[in-house]
């Protein structure tokens, strides 16, 4: 089995130093796990191991043999694969065709038919070889996320890949499902694997991983043996002492005499429902599910995305079942979507444009858009939760995807004054800008806001909220409060247990 070794990596863009003499080697039958805050260079260090970048400096080798700079082929070729972050999948294919495609076997006495069958027991037999069963046959938009996870894999591993490269595979899975990947991880290196596996969960990082490297703007700050250090030494070095610190924690809980803030009655809408529930000024309900199970329907019934087929949405009394989605904002209604590039952010705009859509009339002087106003806003926005790089006038696209959304929290959190509505608010950010979002939260719950918060991390479901309550398919199955949330019964809810 092929050793990869990365040695003093450097790629910049202009002014910006993603890489800054990076190094680290990946070798057989060993799982390395690389942390660092959002920006720190780990997707660009990935892109570079995998070919897809070419480095201004430095050099990859597999086996002694180095690979030329942005030379995806050779990449390949020599073995390395990557399982991105968002899955790459054509939904209208089978498994099996998702995963042999590009080097389907043939049939025929010119090769011209596809062999359905070799196919299937191909993919079978790597399935169960892995241990990662799926049904070859099914079609990938019927697979629930876990298991469009294990498709991922089979198509790297399909392709002979010996150093498979993980980029934060964990995101959007549920714990028991989490747990099934990281034995699939430990399995691959018990085979003699190398294994990459990037994630910001200090529990996943100890669980499998045999060596850890700390990225810090670029720069390797800890590179160890797993067993040799502690979770403290490794967020110590994530965060680093530039003159942040990490939040503590400050619980915050809602008095029973609070106002009623939000209060729902049978509301059905987009295949979800139907969803009762009612809030507290500065209560707070968690949203637990296996992704895909009716959150994104619920929040965007209640923020005015989505019609309701039937029932009712009230917000401090008032009937709002009838407005859109700016009558409800002017009622105070923030909403964090979970899809930030599609339905929460402008690429193209700077930081400071896209944080005035919050509030457009607030950076609006005489009718017209007062572009000092919204840079002076998105200065203190930057400073308070720590966005990189500090320049209000940066086109947001060009922020990594961590600071994007603490943009996009920090937005909402300035508008809603009566309810907010949010989804995976800390999915994709580092450990402490998790923290800084999390301690954000708690501050708006301490003035009387009530909030609906989805998230597939138990934990800060637990730490944030009052009760949680479990959606699978589309509807309510059971309802805790947060001081009783253990994982075994909110997994059981979600998958039917």
């Amino acid at each position: 089995m092929p050793t990869l070794r990365a040695r003093g990596l450097r790629k910049a863009y202009g002014d910006c130093v993603s890489l800054d003499g990076a190094s680290l080697d990946l070798a057989p039958g060993r799982v390395h796990a690389l942390v660092g805050e959002n920006g720190a260079g780990k997707s660009t260090l990935i892109r570079c191991l995998c070919g897809l970048v070419a480095t201004d400096a430095g050099s990859v080798t597999v086996d002694e043999v180095e690979l030329a700079p942005g030379d995806l082929r050779a990449s390949l070729a020599a073995g390395v694969g990557v399982v991105h972050q968002h899955f790459m999948l054509a939904e209208a294919l089978t498994v099996a065709e998702n995963v042999v495609l590009g080097a389907e076997p043939r049939r025929g006495l010119f090769g011209w038919g596809l062999d359905r069958a070799a196919m299937n027991e191909r993919v079978r037999a790597l399935a169960e070889a892995r241990g990662m069963p799926v049904d070859p046959t099914a079609l990938v938009a019927t697979l629930g996320v876990g298991e469009r996870q294990r498709v991922e894999i089979l198509k790297v591993l399909h392709r002979g890949a010996t150093v498979v490269l993980l980029d934060e595979p964990t995101a959007v899975l549920s714990p028991a499902e989490v747990e099934g990947l990281l034995a699939t991880i430990r399995a691959m290196a018990a085979q003699g694997a190398a294994v990459l596996l990037v994630t910001h969960k200090l529990d996943e990082v100890f669980a499998v991983a045999d060596e850890i490297t700390v990225l810090r703007r670029g720069r390797v700050v800890l590179s160890a043996e797993a067993a040799a250090t502690s979770r403290a030494a490794v967020t110590a070095a994530v965060v680093g002492d530039d003159g942040h610190t990490v939040p503590g924690k400050v619980e915050v809980l809602a008095e029973e005499a609070a106002a009623e803030a939000l209060a729902v009655r049978g509301v059905r809408g987009g295949g979800a429902g139907p969803f009762t529930l009612t809030l507290r000024a500065g209560e707070v309900l968690g949203v637990a599910g296996v992704e895909g199970n009716g959150q994104r329907a619920l929040l965007e019934l209640l923020a005015g995305l989505r019609p309701c087929e039937a029932g009712t949405i009230a917000v401090e009394g008032k009937d709002v079942t009838r407005e859109g989605v700016a009558g409800r904002r002017l009622r105070g209604v923030g909403f964090v979507p979970e899809d930030r590039e599609g339905h929460g952010l402008f690429g193209e705009l700077t930081v400071a444009e896209n944080l005035a859509l919050g509030d457009v009339a607030a950076a609006t002087r005489g009718g017209r858009f007062d572009g000092a106003m919204a840079r002076l806003t998105a200065q203190r926005v930057i400073a308070r939760f720590d966005v990189r790089p500090t320049d209000p006038d940066a086109a947001l696209g060009s922020l990594s995807g961590g600071n994007q959304q603490k943009v996009l929290v920090a937005r909402e959190l300035l508008t809603a004054t009566r309810v907010l509505l949010v989804a995976q608010p800390t999915r994709g950010v580092d450990l402490r800008a998790a923290e800084v979002i999390r301690a954000a939260l708690r501050g708006l719950r301490a003035e009387g806001v009530a909030m609906v918060l989805v998230s597939s991390e138990l934990d800060e479901l637990r730490a944030l909220s009052d009760r949680v309550m479990v959606l699978r398919r589309g509807a309510v199955v059971g309802e805790v409060a947060a001081s009783e949330a253990t994982d075994a019964t909110l997994g059981q809810w979600m998958v039917g247990g």
